[in-house]
């Protein structure tokens, strides 16, 4: 196992090291056995065996396999979404091309230069607030307000039409649920977010946008609807062609992968146009991997903590996997662990400090900034504890237990990842080595998420050859990587 730090992060894990002694259990957890035993239960009950991720890995699997296959009938919890990209990016590509990246009440319009291989595309990109009354009014008006923004792009960076009059072309990341329909064709199924605009649920959001566009004069086309996922899977293939899986693990979490086109029953038809690679030809799928589990099959794996904060979510009993892994939760299924430590009166005096006490307290970067202490060192924890969340004074047992329960909570969480990656390189079976694209903040920002991502794959894939390498900004460079494509 290596790791290199050259303006990416990339860990290359080549599992010719068969002897690789990863324990399950922390350190930490099995030398101190001065642990109150309900603080051991809860970390316990946070450490998942190798058998519960093999058992987890395999009903992936089934998901995946059911997602893939479905027709009618009851629909599959992991959906396995064609995104109509029957290729990647090779990293030869060249020229400019545009993306638009609408996800919030904040959205970007980037120009990609594309200089071909071994360049760094350079990007330009400015950022455009959404007024209130263009998220909550006419449909028909947000997109005229965001080609206008488009035109001010243009302008501002001096773009026009090619010398015969070829229009820029565009990549559309439209961050909201969608049921696509090819490459370009997409509607919305509902809006999210805080948006409510009238007369475009049902409708074709490239439509729409290409109306305005249009009606603006301005020379650009929208080529393709992204996906964000898909596009972090074309900006990391964009550096490395072998890239064939993508993750993203921040907020929510997702994945994508290329799949062959005759394992697509369910698009079958829609595909049956696509002339390039015939039957066995690439398609990327949108895995929608977070719903996984909303069928009931992660129940028992599930803690008490996990099933509080699926019963109060906004959407109970879906994104079951996303719960167990993504930002949003991880910092709330610790703040629960304390919560109930403290309620049983063995941390803290048994009253739980007031700026823990509402739901949502216990930010997800505390877990990263606790854990970037070496092994069984504090200093992290107790100035986490004292000045940021206002406690006087902070036993050193309890020091041991907040870090403890961190840990137990992020190492589930990247082990979980990592068996979604493996089922997933089990699934494409590759012949040589792969290239595993992932973003997002818990990747990034953790210290120790990648190195535990990477030796559980290992454990899981012992056969495989792989690398997991950070791939930022599919929404934007992602998206226009597949516009050129096009």
């Amino acid at each position: 196992l290596h790791i290199l730090f050259n303006n990416q992060l990339e860990i290359s894990a080549l599992w010719k090291m068969r002897n690789y002694n990863g324990m399950e259990v922390l350190e930490t957890h099995k030398k101190t056995p001065e642990l109150p035993e309900k603080a051991r239960s809860i970390i316990a009950s946070l450490s998942l065996s190798t058998d519960d991720y093999k058992a987890i890995g395999d009903l992936m699997a089934s998901s995946f396999e059911a997602g893939l296959k479905a027709s009618g009938g009851p629909k599959p919890a992991v959906k396995m979404l064609c995104s109509y990209v029957t290729k990647l990016p090779a990293g030869s590509e060249t020229g400019d091309y545009l993306a638009l990246d609408l996800g919030g009440t904040n959205y970007r319009v980037l120009l990609v230069r594309l200089r071909g291989s071994d360049q760094e595309p350079e990007i330009l990109e400015d950022v455009y607030a959404v007024p209130q009354e263009l998220m909550l009014g006419d449909g028909a008006a947000l997109f005229t307000f965001i080609a206008g923004t488009l035109r001010d792009f243009l302008q501002a960076n001096q773009l026009s039409a090619g010398p015969d009059g070829e229009r820029l072309k565009l990549g559309f990341t439209f961050s909201f649920p969608v049921e696509q329909h090819g490459l370009s064709s997409g509607s919305l199924i509902m809006w999210t977010k805080g948006f409510a605009a009238k007369g475009v649920v049902g409708h074709d959001v490239c439509k729409l946008l290409q109306e305005a566009i249009d009606k603006a004069a301005l020379p650009i086309v929208c080529v393709a609807l992204v996906n964000d996922t898909v596009g972090t899977l074309a900006s990391c293939a964009l550096e490395d062609p072998r890239c064939q899986i993508a993750a993203i693990v921040g907020t929510g979490s997702n994945a994508a992968y290329v799949e062959r086109r005759s394992s697509m029953e369910r698009y079958s038809d829609s595909l049956a146009g696509v002339s390039d690679g015939g039957p066995d030809g690439p398609v990327v799928v949108n895995t929608e991997w977070g719903n996984f589990g909303a069928d009931g099959c992660l129940d028992r794996f599930q803690t008490d903590f996990d099933r509080e904060i699926d019963k109060k979510s906004l959407n109970p009993g879906f994104q079951v996997f996303e719960k167990l892994i993504s930002g949003m939760y991880l910092g709330e299924i610790v703040r629960l662990a304390i919560k109930s430590l403290v309620d049983d009166g063995i941390i803290f005096g048994g009253r739980m400090p007031e700026s823990l006490v509402q739901p949502m307290t216990f930010l997800t970067k505390y877990l990263s900034e606790i854990e970037r202490d070496p092994p069984k060192h504090y200093y992290s924890t107790d100035q986490l504890l004292t000045v940021d969340l206002g406690l006087k004074l902070v036993h050193p047992i309890e020091a041991v237990i907040v870090r403890s329960i961190c840990e137990a909570v992020s190492t589930r969480s990247a082990f979980l990842v990592a068996t979604g990656i493996a089922s997933l390189l089990k699934r494409i079976k590759p012949s040589g080595h792969v290239t595993v694209g992932i973003d997002g903040s818990l990747f990034k920002f953790h210290p120790h998420f990648p190195e535990r991502m990477t030796r559980k794959v290992q454990e899981l894939c012992p056969d495989y050859e792989f690398t997991l390498k950070l791939s930022e900004d599919g929404s934007g460079k992602g998206a226009a990587a597949i516009a050129a494509l096009v």
